[in-house]
C-alpha cells in the first residue's frame, strides 16, 4: 500500500533515534513532515529536484535543532521534541497562508507512476531501507550508534563521540521525515496544517513492533517494514470497519502503549 510508505519512512527514522539510547523518541516528526510538506510544494513551484532537496535538507534541520538542545542542554529527547515539535508547528502556523500549499504537477506524476508494477513511492523506501541497513549494520557508524544505545557512558570511554553519534541519528530521522513531508504533499494533493497527524502513530508503534528495543541499541531495518505493514494493514481494517477518526486513533494509540509497556519491561528483564 502506498500508505505504507510514509509509516515505514517515519519508522525507519525513529527507529534510528530510539536506538541511540537514553530513552530517546520524537514526538515531533508530524511537526518536521507538514513543514516540509509545505517547503516542498514552494520551492517545486521553481524547480522539482531542488524542492526536493530543501524539504530533505529542512527536514535535517530540524533535526539537527532538537539534537543540539538534546545533547548540549542536557534535555531528554521526549522532552525536547515536545517542545521543538510546537516550535515548528509555530512555524508551520506563520508559513501556511503565505506559502504554496498545491504540489509541482511533475513531482505528483512521479509518486504515482509505477515501474515494473511497482509504485515509484515503494521503490523510494526500499532504496532508503537498504541505504540504512548498510549503514546500520556495515559502517563504523551503525556500530557505534549501537554502542551509545546499549550503554552511553561504556561507548564514550571505548572513545565513541557520543554527542556526534546522537546528532547524526536525529538528523539522519530529519531527513527521513523530509523526504516522506515531500511526497506525502504530492501524494494527498498538497500540504495542510494536520498532514502529519494521521502517520505519526503508526510510525511510532512500527518501530516496536519491528523489534526497535525501548532502552535503546538494538534495531531491525527489516522488522520495521513488517511492522509499517502491520500497522498500515490496522488502519486499513479499522477504516474498513467505518469506524470514527478519533476511535481510530484510540485504538492505535492503546496498542502503542500496550507495545511501549512490553518493549519496557522486556528491556528490564534483560537488565
Amino acid at each position: 500500500s502506498k500508505l505504507c510508505v510514509f509509516a515505514l519512512l517515519l519508522g525507519l527514522g525513529q527507529m534510528i533515534v530510539v536506538t541511540s539510547g537514553d530513552g530517546a523518541i520524537d514526538l515531533s516528526q508530524k511537526y518536521i513532515l507538514t513543514l516540509t510538506a509545505y517547503v516542498s510544494c514552494t520551492v517545486m513551484a521553481k524547480n522539482v529536484l531542488l524542492g526536493l532537496v530543501a524539504a530533505i535538507i529542512v527536514g535535517a534541520l530540524c533535526g539537527f535543532i532538537s539534537s543540539c538542545v538534546n545533547v548540549f542542554l542536557k534535555v531528554p529527547a521526549m522532552i525536547t521534541t515536545l517542545a521543538t515539535g510546537y516550535l515548528f508547528y509555530t512555524v508551520i502556523l506563520v508559513v501556511s497562508s503565505k506559502w504554496s500549499s498545491i504540489p509541482a504537477k511533475g513531482f505528483v506524476k512521479f509518486v504515482n507512476k509505477n515501474l515494473i508494477g511497482i509504485n515509484m513511492m515503494t521503490i523510494v523506501c526500499i532504496v532508503v531501507a537498504v541505504i540504512l541497513w548498510f549503514l546500520l549494520y556495515r559502517t563504523k557508524y551503525g556500530h557505534q550508534l549501537h554502542a551509545v544505545g546499549q550503554k552511553r557512558e561504556a561507548a564514550r570511554l571505548a572513545g565513541i563521540h557520543v554527542g556526534k553519534t546522537v546528532i547524526i541519528a536525529f538528523v539522519i530521522n530529519g531527513a527521513l521525515c523530509g523526504l516522506a513531508g515531500a511526497m506525502a504533499a504530492a501524494y494527498c494533493g498538497g500540504a495542510n496544517q494536520d498532514l502529519g497527524t494521521t502517520y505519526f502513530l503508526p510510525s511510532v508503534a512500527a518501530a516496536f513492533v519491528g523489534g526497535t528495543n525501548a532502552a535503546g541499541g538494538k534495531s531491525s531495518v527489516v522488522g520495521v517494514s513488517i511492522g509499517a505493514l502491520m500497522m498500515t494493514l490496522m488502519s486499513t481494517f479499522l477504516n474498513a470497519a467505518k469506524l470514527d477518526v478519533g476511535v481510530q486513533r484510540l485504538i492505535q494509540g492503546v496498542f502503542l502503549v500496550f507495545l511501549l509497556v512490553v518493549a519496557v519491561s522486556d528491556a528490564s528483564k534483560k537488565k
